[in-house]
């Protein structure tokens, strides 16, 4: 438990704590002066006792208690306690004076050393929950504050918002201003907030350049109208070392009709309300589902994406892999390329996940799901007969005829299932277990293999690998790539490799780049290995010869044979 933990704790439990100690410090006092006097009186050392309850009565009740107890147990060991019981002399007034001054200075530093502390604690609390700069609360206060929202009586499921504002043209300003301008900003934003809100909300510097407000007792019909008040008042111009500066602000909100799971989703979709209406030119935006999809970069890629798979500017590239004991091909993964005419090589990872979010993944694995079964046939023709692997998107495995869908292609192309391989996340795998069990295991059934892709990135869930009909677990290129010098990796791609054996599947490790890795797989035992050092995804041609030229086989040993 931190030191924040327990002085949260222990203020919590105040009150409690403060009537239970009363009585047994009185009592730990007493104890002590009936100690001294059973045992001879005050001429043995039995008296420095005194000194636990009055450092304990400092540490619970500040300098005020340890003063107290240390006058009260000054007193009992002081004029009425003899020097020795058997003979009754008694002790001069100096004597138990100068004792109970001891006493009270103990009872003093105690009690100032835990004020001090706890002052600090409550410091080093409130510093952890408040922006230094303008005295506001935090992303970590915005954060237990939306934790704690849904344990407040009295409010309705919808008379709550959470709104970000941000602070645009930061750059100039600070360029003309320096960086105070920006302190001053947000400062005069949350007051100007503070008087519009009166006391339905609070306001929040969770980021640098946002000002963020979490509204409760607010009516759905009025919400339109307190926006445009916040908006009218950030749009005042702000005064900065006597000088008014214009500030362009926009504005994103949530509105918060059950707080459960992690509260920073509300923050995100309110901040992606914001990116919109930057994008828009929008004042204020409210948080839609769609709301991912607003950016102009985004929506110009899902726009062309479909023109350029009927102009053939999306390609497949393939890159091969191997059985790493004998060398020998064990199959291909098909890799999406975009060469835009205007734009250049699009990375696939700047178009995909953009299309995930969207329909379009579904046209876009139908394309290569069918590019794929052509190579297939191509590399037939080359005498060449490996299963070609297909990245699956979580998109594409929740519709109710995928397995169907790809049936229908190996049909038309002729091709039967151990032509063709599919590839899935661990995320994808688990979003809809029913359904992802009967889908894949229908084609599985049919002879197509099931990988799992970047494994040990995802969601994992071993569950999973016994229920579904995978034969394969990929191993991610993030852990390959720090072979064999990263001690976490080799730890984590060990352990891969021997819980895949165990239940009777094979393993491949994507990103191998140099030979030391290769011996590394080698040596643990993984069954297959994939990236540079065996081949760059290559177009289809060049894989042909690719293949003709090792005859089908990778020495990679043999480092003069590499291509």
């Amino acid at each position: 438990m931190h030191t924040v933990d327990i002085f949260q704790w222990f203020n919590r439990h105040k009150q409690v704590i403060n009537y239970s100690a009363a009585p047994l410090l009185v009592l730990m006092v007493a104890g002590v002066a009936l100690f001294v006097y059973t045992t001879g009186g005050i001429k043995y050392v039995y008296s420095h006792s005194m000194y636990v309850p009055i450092v304990l009565s400092g540490m619970v009740y500040g300098i005020q208690g340890g003063i107290a107890v240390a006058v009260l147990g000054g007193l009992l060991l002081g004029p009425y306690m003899p020097i020795d019981v058997v003979t009754g002399e008694m002790q001069a007034t100096v004597n138990w004076l100068y004792r109970t001054g001891f006493f009270i200075l103990i009872g003093a530093l105690s009690g100032i050393a835990s004020d001090t502390v706890r002052a600090y604690i409550r410091h080093l609390y409130w510093v952890s929950r408040h922006d230094v700069a303008t005295q506001l609360p935090n992303r970590l206060a915005l954060m237990d504050d939306l934790s704690v929202i849904r344990h407040r009586p009295g409010l309705q499921p919808n008379s709550r918002i959470l709104l970000v504002l941000s602070v645009n043209s930061t750059m100039e300003l600070k360029a003309a201003f320096g960086h105070d301008v920006i302190e001053s900003i947000i400062r005069q934003t949350a007051d100007r907030f503070g008087h519009v809100l009166t006391s339905r909300g609070q306001v929040y510097r969770a980021d640098t350049e946002e000002v963020s407000a979490l509204i409760e007792r607010i009516e759905a019909h009025s919400v339109n109208d307190l926006l445009v008040n916040l908006n009218r008042s950030a749009r005042l111009p702000y005064q900065f070392e006597g000088i008014p500066v214009h500030v362009d602000t926009r504005m994103g909100y949530v509105a918060i009709s059950d707080i459960q799971g992690d509260p920073g989703i509300y923050l995100q979709q309110a901040e992606s309300a914001l990116n919109a209406a930057n994008d828009t030119l929008l004042e204020f935006v409210e948080y839609q589902p769609s709301i991912k999809l607003a950016t102009r970069e985004n929506m110009s890629l899902l726009g062309e994406l479909m023109k350029a798979i009927d102009l053939n500017q999306l390609k497949l590239h393939y890159q091969p892999k191997i059985d790493i004991p004998s060398g020998k091909l064990s199959g291909v993964e098909a890799l999406m390329r975009w060469q835009h005419p205007s734009r250049g090589n699009i990375p696939p990872g700047t178009f995909i996940p953009c299309a995930e979010r969207s329909t379009l993944i579904h046209l876009l694995t139908q394309f290569v799901l069918a590019e794929a079964m052509r190579t297939a046939l191509y590399f037939q023709e080359q005498s060449v007969t490996v299963p070609i692997a297909v990245n699956i998107s979580a998109h594409n495995l929740c519709q109710p005829d995928f397995a169907e869908n790809i049936f229908n292609l190996l049909s038309e192309y002729g091709l039967s299932g151990e032509y063709l391989e599919l590839e899935v996340t661990e995320s994808a795998l688990i979003r809809d277990m029913a359904h992802t069990i009967r889908e894949l295991s229908k084609l599985a059934d049919a002879g197509v293999k099931i990988a799992v892709d970047d494994f040990g990135t995802g969601y994992s869930s071993l569950q999973y690998l016994h229920q579904l009909p995978i034969s394969e677990l990929k191993i991610d290129q993030s852990f390959v790539r720090r072979l064999p010098q990263a001690q976490d990796a080799v730890h984590i791609i060990e352990a891969a490799v021997g819980l895949a054996h165990k239940i009777d599947l094979k393993t491949i490790a994507e990103g191998v780049e140099n030979i030391s890795v290769m011996q590394f797989l080698s040596d643990i035992g993984c069954d297959m290995a994939q990236g540079y050092y065996i081949s760059r995804p290559v177009p289809d041609t060049e894989f042909i010869n690719w293949h003709r030229q090792l005859q089908g086989q990778f020495d990679w040993q043999d480092q003069s044979k590499i291509i």
